[in-house]
C-alpha cells in the first residue's frame, strides 16, 4: 500500500491533487484560527489560500529555470506588503497569515522535489503552530526567559564546539578525547533538563510520587535527601515519601540504560536487562509502599528539588571537570591496583555522584575488558543505594528513614548479587 502511494506521489496529477488539498487545509485552518481572534484582519479565505497554491504549482512547472516562479513570489511579496501596510493603519501587526500564504506558495516545489515524509512534516508543522497560540503563550509566560537563553546558549556551544574537538586521547592519563567528554556532558545534562522541565513547569503540583519518578530523571541522590529533609517538617504521610524516594532510585536505572544507550551500544545491550529488571523492581516496590497510605493522609505538594538548571553553563562545566578528574582516578586505580582496585573505587564513587565515574567506564580506552566494566558499574550503583538509603534514614523522619533504607538495602543487595552472577 505504501509503495503505491509512493508510486502515486511521483505522478503530475497526484502532485497538483495534494497541492491542492493541502493549500485547501491550510486555508481552512487559517479561518477556524481567525475566529479565535477579534477583528482580525487575515489576508484572503480558504479559496485565497487554495489559489496561492495552485499559482506556485503553476507558475514552478512551466518555467524550468524558474524564474517565474520567482516573479509570482515577488508579486505576492509585493502585495503582502501593501496589505500589511493596510493593517498597521488599523493598528493591526499580526504577519501570521501573510506568512503562512507565503509557505502555501512553497508547496509545489516541496511537493515536486522531497519525499512524501518531509511534505507530510512540513505541512504538519504549519497546522501545529497556527493552533498552538494558546499553549505557546502560556509556556512563554510560565518559563523564565533565563531558562531559554541558557538552553540556546549550550545548543549553541554543542553545534559550534563539538565538531571542533579532537578526537584522540588527551593524555595517557586521561584515556579518552576531548570530544567524547563533551558528547557525555551533553547527553547527562539534557537528560536532566528533561526531568527538571517537567518537575517545575508541567508538573510541580501533581504531588510527591510523580515529583519523586521525575526527580530520578534528574538526580535520584538530590530527591532522597530533599524528600528526607521535607518529611522530617511534615511528619505525615509517611508511606508516601518513601515511595517517592524508591520511585526516584527506580527512575535512575532507567536514565542510566538511556545514557549509556547514547554513548556505547555494547554495553548497553548487555546492561539493559539487569537494569531494567532493577528499575522495575524498584519502581514496583515504590507503587506498593504508595498503596499503603492511610485514608485522610494529605502531603503538600510544593515540592522542587531541582533548585539548578542542568543545562546552565557552569553546572556542565563543573560535571565536564568531575568527569575528567573521575577518568584520572580511574586510570590510576586501574594502573596501581588493578580490577580490585576499580572494584573498591566503585564501592566508594556511591557514596558520591556515580555519574562521573560511570561515564568515566563507559568512555574510557582502559586495559580491562567489558565485563570488568559492567561489574564496576553494577558495583557503584548498589553502593549508591546503600548511600541513599543511609541518607533517607539519618535526615527523613523515623519510619520514612527505616522503610527507605530497607527498600533500597535490598534492591543494594539485589543489585550486588547480580553483579557478582554475571
Amino acid at each position: 500500500m505504501y509503495e503505491t502511494i509512493l508510486e502515486l506521489y511521483k505522478t503530475d496529477y497526484f502532485r497538483f491533487l495534494l497541492t491542492l488539498v493541502l493549500s485547501f487545509l491550510t486555508g481552512f485552518e487559517m479561518r477556524e484560527y481567525k475566529r479565535t481572534l477579534e477583528n482580525a484582519t487575515f489576508i484572503g479565505t480558504v479559496r485565497t489560500f487554495t489559489f496561492i497554491g495552485i499559482l506556485g504549482y503553476i507558475l514552478y512547472i512551466v518555467d524550468p529555470t524558474y524564474r517565474l516562479y520567482l516573479a509570482g513570489l515577488g508579486i505576492l511579496a509585493m502585495l503582502f506588503g501593501l496589505f500589511y501596510y493596510h493593517k498597521l493603519q488599523g493598528d493591526q501587526k499580526g504577519i501570521i497569515s501573510l506568512l503562512v500564504a507565503l509557505l502555501v506558495y512553497t508547496y509545489a516545489p516541496i511537493i515536486m522535489t522531497q519525499p512524501l515524509w518531509f511534505t507530510a512534516l512540513i505541512f504538519v508543522s504549519i497546522i501545529f503552530v497556527v493552533n498552538a497560540k494558546s499553549q505557546v503563550q502560556s509556556l512563554m509566560e510560565a518559563v523564565d526567559n533565563t531558562e531559554l537563553i541558557t538552553f540556546a546558549k549550550l545548543v549553541l556551544l554543542s553545534v559550534v564546539i563539538w565538531p571542533l574537538l579532537p578526537t584522540t586521547p588527551i593524555s595517557s592519563w586521561i584515556p579518552m578525547s576531548l570530544s567524547k567528554v563533551w558528547m557525555a556532558v551533553v547527553v547527562v545534562s539534557g537528560i536532566s533538563y528533561i526531568g527538571y522541565l517537567l518537575q517545575r513547569y508541567f508538573y510541580r503540583e501533581k504531588g510527591f510520587l510523580i515529583n519523586g519518578i521525575l526527580g530520578g530523571v534528574y538526580s535520584s541522590t538530590a530527591t532522597t535527601v530533599v524528600l528526607s529533609r521535607h518529611s522530617k517538617v511534615v511528619q505525615t504521610d509517611e508511606y508516601t515519601f518513601a515511595s517517592a524516594i524508591v520511585l526516584a532510585t527506580g527512575m535512575m536505572h532507567l536514565r542510566l540504560i538511556v545514557i549509556i544507550g547514547f554513548l556505547n551500544i555494547s554495553l548497553f545491550q548487555s546492561l539493559l536487562l539487569p537494569l531494567g529488571a532493577l528499575g522495575a523492581i524498584a519502581l514496583l516496590g515504590g507503587f506498593f509502599l504508595s498503596r499503603l497510605k492511610k485514608e485522610g493522609d494529605s502531603v503538600a505538594a510544593e515540592y522542587n528539588p531541582m533548585n539548578v538548571n542542568p543545562l546552565e553553563i557552569g553546572v556542565a562545566l563543573v560535571f565536564g571537570v568531575m568527569f575528567v578528574v573521575m577518568s584520572m582516578v580511574t586510570h590510576y586505580f586501574i594502573n596501581d591496583y588493578g580490577i580490585s582496585g576499580l572494584n573498591f573505587l566503585a564501592l566508594i564513587i556511591g557514596f558520591t555522584d556515580i555519574d562521573p565515574f560511570i561515564l568515566s567506564l563507559i568512555n574510557g580506552a582502559y586495559p580491562i575488558d567489558k565485563d570488568e566494566v559492567i561489574l564496576a558499574i553494577l558495583l557503584a550503583i548498589a553502593s549508591n543505594h546503600l548511600f541513599k538509603g543511609f541518607s533517607a534514614f539519618f535526615l527523613a523522619s523515623r519510619k520514612v528513614g527505616w522503610m527507605s533504607l530497607g527498600a533500597l538495602a535490598a534492591l543494594s543487595l539485589m543489585t550486588f548479587g547480580i553483579a557478582f552472577s554475571l
